[in-house]
């Protein structure tokens, strides 16, 4: 087994670069702590202690790789804080003592050393060995530490056994086994060309984890199917067919137009590497739109060309939904039959929206059933029999054949409420001919890919969650047309997020102090503004006129903001007024998609943030000039970390 004065060279490497902070390393008084606290002092854990105490190291992510070695616990201590004394527990007869911690493949995990220098990890309740001593456990790291002195970013799948064991059969070019790495319970392999390192561990869990250079590397390992691989050091998903990757612990996402991850760093917005800006579109994720499988407006495109097949339904039943002009209920009940998967993405902001006019419009028909027909329901168990006056149970799937080809989940359990209702309409109940159309809207978010569930007492829709108590102030006021209005709303996705955004901003929390600003100092300072604001958006190079900022329909949502938020209507608030301003004008070029704001979409962003974080108003005028200054002066790629960071 290895020992610290025996370690390779590319350990010592690793080592030298990890951060040290500051902890008790000395071996007798470490010694003395244990003993007063009647905690066995044996040598292998002084040993620990002593040469690699307060050891810490992270490879990328928040979560994903992380390790730290210390007696004194896993977190770092204050000034004057009296340090945490190690766990101690009995393993199968013998004394093991918490030394290290580890954040591993996503796993949190205490790790203990016994009186031998075995190393175990503690996942719950169950001990696994996880090195036989701390040597090998470093050796094992500085490989992924060698991983990135060649390559700053690589693609990373868990695979099985078998996948393994076919990789070592190969006759030709057998992989190579990194012994210094692979002395006890845990073993590393690489491909001749260095491009495909393969990690294998004894014990439950994962088996082993591939790191490849690239996704056709994998391809030594006979897999045929890549769907979505993960990324090492910064965790991410790729999916190398749409030339994404989705960056987890930032949650931010970038598009690509060439294989630009090859030499990107994830774990930052702005890629350094990129030489020329118009070879990267950056959006923030749930903030612009991305390519998806089924775009929204291809589905409402093409949502009234689709054919009713006879076969799906009954034939009485389809004759009543044509007479009364409900066609599109059994489309949508066709269509997310037909759907093979739920979707697996993130939604954006434009999606979520979606889901939020589809769901208020769901309370509102609820709401409004309910206040025609007292009865005591909660709209997440909207099931009206008793009013209908009609048995709870009831077969629709023998005629409507659709039923069973969907999933068992919340869309096939809407589907056939909405198809028993309007069974009992078609035989003649009034009141059942109301609560149908009750459904439309949550068959429609189904089949846009939304979805709804309730989860530790909160409903959660629309990337948000609400206690049910509250449904009725979540219900929409006016009634919609579903169809009409989702349509309007993903083709002014950019311009209702800016004005979710605006409506973020806590502006009754705004401070101000009006004394010292005088009337005409605030509409100078605002003035100036507003020309930094113009100018900062006619950048050089960018070919904007100030006629392409005119519009009524931003002095419209202008004007019931200003009604909404009576601050922005106040001298004190002119400032945010001309911000809010920009920022809506540029989200509507932007959904109209202007060459110029697709290039920076983001672009009146950071001012929006300055105002939901920044209360004193005083400030407001200062801080606006310095962002602009500073967005003036730096790269197109540079101003995307202003999105990230708290601005003075």
């Amino acid at each position: 087994m290895p020992e610290s004065d025996k370690l390779s060279e590319t350990a010592k490497a690793f080592i030298q670069q990890c951060t040290r902070r500051a902890t008790i390393t000395d071996r007798e008084q470490v010694k003395k702590i244990l003993q007063q606290n009647g905690i066995q002092a044996f040598d292998a854990l002084l040993d620990v202690q002593e040469k690699y105490g307060g050891l810490s190291y992270s490879f990328g992510g928040e979560i994903d790789n992380s390790f730290c070695i210390d007696l004194w616990g896993d977190f770092a201590h204050r000034d004057g804080e009296e340090h945490r004394l190690p766990e101690v527990l009995n393993h199968e007869g013998q004394t093991v003592v918490a030394c290290f911690h580890v954040m591993d493949d996503r796993l949190s995990k205490a790790g203990f050393i016994d009186e031998n220098g075995k190393l175990y990890t503690l996942h719950y309740t169950t001990f696994q060995v996880f090195a036989e001593n701390i040597e090998e456990l470093l050796e094992g790291e500085s490989v992924k530490y060698s991983l990135l002195q060649e390559k700053k970013q690589w693609v990373v799948k868990w695979i099985g056994k078998s996948d393994v064991t076919y990789w070592l059969s190969i006759i030709e070019q057998k992989p190579i086994l990194i012994e210094q790495a692979s002395q006890g319970y845990k073993k590393w392999w690489k491909s001749h060309d260095d491009r495909l390192y393969v990690h294998t561990r004894n014990g439950s869990g994962i088996y082993a984890v591939a790191y490849a250079m690239e996704v056709a590397d994998f391809t030594q390992l006979g897999l045929s199917s890549y769907l979505i691989q993960r990324g090492f050091p910064f965790d991410c998903s790729y999916q190398y067919e749409r030339e994404r990757a989705e960056v987890k612990n930032t949650m931010e996402m970038f598009h690509f137009q060439s294989r630009l991850y090859k030499s990107c760093d994830y774990s930052r917005i702005t890629v350094p590497q990129v030489k020329e800006a118009q070879d990267i579109y950056l959006y923030v994720t749930g903030k612009k739109n991305y390519q998806r499988e089924r775009p929204i407006e291809d589905f409402l495109l093409n949502f009234p060309e689709l054919v009713l097949p006879v076969e799906d339904f009954d034939h009485s039943l389809l004759e009543f939904a044509l007479y009364n002009g409900d066609e599109r209920i059994l489309k949508l009940i066709t269509y997310i039959a037909n759907l093979a998967n739920h979707h697996d993405h993130r939604s954006t902001s434009a999606e979520n929206n979606a889901d939020h006019l589809l769901f208020n419009e769901y309370l509102r028909r609820i709401h409004v059933f309910i206040e025609a027909h007292p009865m005591n329901v909660h709209p997440l168990y909207f099931h009206p029999y008793r009013a209908a006056g009609v048995p709870v149970e009831f077969d629709i799937a023998e005629k409507n054949t659709v039923v069973t080809r969907m999933r068992d989940n919340n869309a096939r359990t809407v589907s056939k409420l909405t198809l028993y209702y309007m069974t009992c309409a078609k035989e003649g109940n009034e009141i059942a001919a109301h609560i149908y159309r009750i459904y439309e809207p949550m068959l429609l978010l189904y089949a846009l890919e939304g979805s709804i569930r309730v989860d530790h007492g909160l409903i959660e829709v629309g990337g948000g969650a609400f206690h049910p108590s509250s449904w009725q102030a979540r219900a929409g006021k006016d009634p919609i047309d579903i169809y009409h209005r989702i349509a309007e709303a993903w083709e002014n996705r950019n311009v209702e997020y800016a004005i979710d955004q605006i409506k973020r901003v806590k502006w009754d929390k705004k401070i101000g102090n009006t004394l010292e600003r005088g009337f005409g100092k605030s509409n100078r300072n605002n003035e100036a503004l507003k020309a930094a604001l113009i100018r900062l958006a006619s950048r050089p190079g960018n070919d904007l006129s100030e006629s392409l900022f005119a519009s009524d329909h931003t002095e419209n949502i202008l004007s019931k903001l200003s009604h909404d938020y009576p601050l922005l209507q106040t001298d004190e608030g002119a400032i945010a007024y001309s911000i809010c301003q920009r920022y809506l004008e540029w989200a509507q070029l932007v959904d109209r998609k202007h060459p110029v704001a697709t290039k920076s979409p983001c672009l009146y962003e950071p001012f929006i943030e300055m105002l939901y974080e920044e209360d004193q108003i005083e400030k407001w005028e200062r801080k606006a000039m310095n962002l602009i200054r500073l967005m003036e002066q730096e790269s197109i790629e540079k101003y995307a970390e202003v999105l990230r960071k708290k601005n003075d």
